[in-house]
């Protein structure tokens, strides 16, 4: 394939004014509104001709969700998180006077979908950046093309092997699966349990989270007496929970997004299977509330401090950059937002920096992305040329579901 050319981003004065997407999934919603939902049209640029700078071209963003299927509860939350800060940034004058607009696509939570549009924003749009995709999946797909088209693309999925190798101009803001891992096993060590049980979806998420449980539990004394798997869309996961009850385990790490954990969780209770529930960061949202309901209660999860805002302490280094989007998230919204709104949020606020400290240079952003310091509302990101993810387990809390709410475990 022909590797496209990077340039300034110069762009035809046609595209400067636009009209902004709606948020997909409900809350609050821009006042206009064009296209399919969450497809297509550009957000944001519109918003500058009141502070002067319509006249300058705009810099063109793709960012790919999955804003329907079964990822949408990650995809919708990143979609209006992106949008509220590219609103909030073309009003202050954009990135170095430049107005942002942001092409959204819609992968519908399938892996060939987002390679299409990857292949659509490149082809089409002319976008100097990729945001997304939501998914493990869909993530690697597009990972393999932008690499080889060298478009600087950040990631909102979790799998370490997304920048694990690392590939030039490919990042991600997700804690890994291997700081889940090692965040779980250190809780674990503490309380004393050394005999695990696992469960997790079979897809690329999910098996990302198999081989990093199996690689690091000789670390730290752990032994996997069971390990079972399950469908994406598997109705009911009853007869691996069977196999499971049978087994000495004294925990079960659940990794999956929803609606499968929720079931799991559903199902151990009327199993009357006692032995504590751990689950993944690819659940850890009011969705899987939702979706749990009673069963919830008691189900400790691995998960980002955006989780719970209220409880993150006031002398850390992320609390103000945590309540100032908590806050502005559900002024826009009228919702809480979680952990992945937050990947969203965090991975245009790197792509944004990335640009300022480019010079305008496009060519340049993979290059100047792998130097960038950031506080974010998922971590404090310290990217390098060995690493393409830049957090550690450290920045992630244990938590418990008490009364319906997610309680810190301190």
């Amino acid at each position: 394939m022909q590797k496209r050319k990077m340039t300034k981003w110069l762009f035809p004065l046609a595209v400067a004014s636009l009209v902004l997407l709606s948020a997909c999934g409900g809350g609050a919603k821009p006042a206009a509104e064009t296209g399919a939902a969450g497809t297509g049209t550009g957000a944001g640029a519109g918003q500058t001709a009141a502070a002067g700078e319509a006249s300058k071209d705009p810099i063109k963003v793709g960012a790919i969700f999955s804003l329907t299927g079964p990822n949408s509860p990650l995809g919708v939350p990143e979609k209006q998180a992106v949008e509220m800060l590219v609103k909030e940034l073309n009003a202050a004058g954009g990135v170095d006077g430049h107005p942002l607009e942001v092409v959204f696509e819609d992968d519908k939570s399938d892996n060939t979908e987002a390679v299409k549009a990857i292949k659509k924003l490149v082809s089409k749009e002319k976008v100097v950046a990729v945001l997304g995709s939501s998914g493990s999946g869909p993530s690697l797909g597009m990972a393999e093309f932008a690499a080889a088209e060298k478009l600087p693309m950040i990631s909102m999925a979790a799998a370490d092997q997304i920048t694990n190798p690392v590939r030039a101009g490919i990042f991600k803001t997700p804690h890994t699966d291997v700081h889940g891992t090692k965040r779980i096993f250190k809780y674990l060590q503490e309380k004393g349990i050394t005999k695990i049980a696992t469960l997790n979806d079979s897809n690329p998420y999910g098996s990302g989270w198999t081989a990093q449980l199996q690689k690091y539990a000789p670390e730290y004394g752990i032994t996997i007496v069971a390990e079972e798997k399950y469908g994406t869309k598997d109705p009911s996961m009853s007869s691996q929970l069977t196999k499971i009850k049978g087994t000495d385990a004294q925990a079960l790490i659940v990794a999956g997004t929803n609606p499968g954990p929720a079931t799991i969780v559903k199902e151990v209770k009327q199993l009357n299977l006692t032995i504590p529930i751990i689950s993944s960061h690819g659940s850890a949202n009011s969705k899987f509330l939702e979706l749990a309901g009673d069963s919830a209660e008691g189900v400790l999860m691995v998960a980002g401090k955006l989780l719970v805002p209220d409880q993150v302490d006031g002398s850390d280094p992320q609390a103000t950059i945590i309540k100032k989007f908590a806050d502005g998230y559900q002024a826009a919204y009228n919702a809480e937002p979680d952990g992945f709104a937050g990947y969203g949020y965090d991975g245009l606020n790197l792509l944004v920096e990335g640009l300022k400290q480019a010079g305008g240079d496009a060519s340049k952003l993979g290059e100047v992305l792998e130097k960038v310091k950031y506080v974010g509302v998922t971590g404090e990101f310290s990217f390098s040329a060995e690493d393409h993810n830049g957090l550690t387990e450290d920045s992630m809390i244990m938590v418990e579901v008490k009364d319906g709410q997610y309680q810190i475990i301190k």
